[in-house]
């Protein structure tokens, strides 16, 4: 094993036993949402406002039907989908996603069995924000450095 991935390999493991008991409630952060009724350009456009890699699709009810990406909207672009074409034609319907109250380790394992680097968080059918690959870098890392600082 090179020492780059035993340091590796520690560094979760360290960050595994300290948030452990984090849910995914405590770290999400807000998802932008979008209608089912609207277009792929305006996906594109609430993805590049909305800074997220992750976009909610709700019906009027405001529950979730579906979730799109960077890539959905890459895929439709590349094969000359119209920019009116309904976002119906390009979201996921069968979403990855977890629960409030998931811990942060079912929550990577989600993400890595999944190879997906965003999901909603969701009770029910009502979606209440949303986990990130980069989100639980950044959360977990941070609060890992402060404790080795304290």
């Amino acid at each position: 094993m090179l020492p780059s991935e035993a340091a590796e390999r520690i560094s979760v493991r360290r960050i595994a036993a300290r948030e452990s008991d984090r849910k995914a409630a405590e770290i999400m952060e807000s998802i932008p949402t979008i209608p089912v009724e609207s277009t792929v350009k305006q996906a594109a456009s609430a993805l590049v406002q909305g800074s997220s890699p992750i976009l909610a699709v709700v019906n009027p009810e405001s529950e979730l039907v579906g979730v799109v990406t960077g890539w959905d909207i890459t895929l439709a672009t590349s094969i000359g989908s119209p920019d009116n074409l309904p976002l119906e034609n390009v979201m996921t319907r069968e979403v990855i996603s977890a629960d409030p109250q998931d811990g942060i380790l079912d929550v990577i394992r989600k993400l890595e069995h999944h190879e997906i680097s965003a999901m909603p968080v969701v009770s029910g059918k009502a979606v209440l924000g949303m986990v990130s690959s980069d989100l639980l870098a950044r959360r977990s890392l941070l609060r890992l450095l402060q404790s080795q600082i304290s």
